[in-house]
């Protein structure tokens, strides 16, 4: 399976890049140094060719829920994680690639 590993240069990006590859996956290491930027879009369509969607795996876990819901801490592990208060469109409006 071809996987992109956003952030995959940093400090665990590239951990999970190793792991994955030892699990027979082809990893995509995305980052503005591999020439990927998230924000902007840039190199990201073709570094996500012939890969699955995110939502492919939020629907898969919502499948496997009782009640077919995927909620604001279905993804925590333990529900243990602290949640943000600022939400993503706020968080990209102060994101310095805005700026």
């Amino acid at each position: 399976m071809k996987i992109v590993v956003i952030g995959g240069t940093g400090l665990i990006g590239s951990k999970t890049g190793v792991i994955l590859r030892q699990g027979g996956h082809e990893v995509i290491a995305a980052s503005p140094n591999t020439g990927v930027n998230t924000i902007t879009g840039e190199g990201l369509n073709e570094a996500m060719a012939g890969t699955q969607v995110f939502l492919d795996f939020l629907g898969r876990i919502a499948e496997s829920s009782a009640d077919g819901r995927v909620e604001e801490r279905s993804l925590v592990p333990l529900g243990e994680a602290r949640l943000g208060r600022i939400g993503f469109d706020e968080w990209l409006r102060h994101s310095p690639a805005r700026a």
